[in-house]
């Protein structure tokens, strides 16, 4: 695998003392702007963000509030011709921790002109990104449980959504359990999202689910305890960042799943036929 590896922030002790890791064991560490009010904690983060990064040396990446993030007063459908105050607020505070890049979701396709709308308000947090020297990587989100469908689900609709925005400002973070859930819904492979989409992959998003079968699908185990088959992927794993996204599942795992990504040995598991 080559890039650096990284690992949610949940997982990390200095921010979770629940976390299974401590940042010095990786490069790059992912906080998300959807998963607490990130407005009202900002000198909290700020300062944690300067301590940690003193002591381990380590970078961060940011994930941006989104359609449905789980604070309610941080929803934001970028499909939609909604405001873009909370999305410059979290591009501005991950500046202020010198993160390297911030990934989004390109929204909820419930009208005709979600893609325009998308691609309007893509342009313009890219363009702000960019001022910020950061990137913006947009993420494919698959088609859920209730049939909403989402903007850049697909492959080919992913990279047009990025050749739209904007080359100069827009990248794509590939979520390969993502990709996975919906290359089951619609008859594609995961090897298309990384064929695709060459080129244009900065950032990526790993975790392991059971596909449709499980509830919910997007289950976000570690590596080797779902039906992807990342040692069949592993030569695809090549981007700027690659970031474990793993929030359920036994969390003793992620030390193993860091080695694997790093090119160690690891014990040999099973997987599902």
């Amino acid at each position: 695998m080559k890039g650096r590896v990284g690992v949610s922030w949940t997982n990390v002790r200095e921010f979770n003392p629940c976390g299974s890791v401590d940042a010095s064991a990786v490069d790059i560490v992912e906080l998300s702007f959807a998963d607490v009010n990130f407005i009202e904690l900002e000198r909290d983060i700020v300062e944690m963000c300067r301590l940690v990064k003193e002591s381990a040396n380590v970078g961060y990446t940011v994930h941006a509030p989104y359609q449905n993030s789980p604070v309610d007063a941080l929803r934001l459908n970028l499909a939609t011709r909604c405001s873009l105050n909370l999305m410059e607020r979290a591009l501005e505070l991950a500046w202020k921790i010198e993160a390297e890049g911030v990934v989004v979701h390109a929204g909820d396709a419930l009208c005709r002109h979600a893609l325009s709308n998308a691609v309007r308000n893509l342009r313009r947090i890219g363009r702000i990104a960019d001022a910020y020297g950061m990137y913006l990587a947009v993420e494919n989100v698959f088609t859920d449980e209730r049939g909403t469908a989402r903007v850049g689900e697909l492959p080919r609709e992913l990279l047009r959504l990025c050749e739209l925005a904007g080359a100069d400002c827009v990248s794509a973070n590939l979520d390969v359990g993502h990709a996975y859930i919906s290359s089951l819904l619609h008859g594609c492979s995961v090897e298309s999202y990384f064929e695709v989409l060459r080129g244009w992959i900065i950032h990526m998003h790993l975790h392991n689910n059971h596909g449709t079968s499980g509830v919910p699908w997007d289950e976000h185990l570690p590596l080797f305890s779902g039906l992807i088959d990342y040692r069949r992927l592993r030569r695809y794993l090549r981007a700027e960042s690659v970031v474990l996204e793993v929030k359920r599942g036994r969390m003793s795992e992620v030390p193993e799943d860091i080695a694997f990504l790093r090119g160690r040995r690891v014990k040999q598991h099973a997987h599902p036929a």
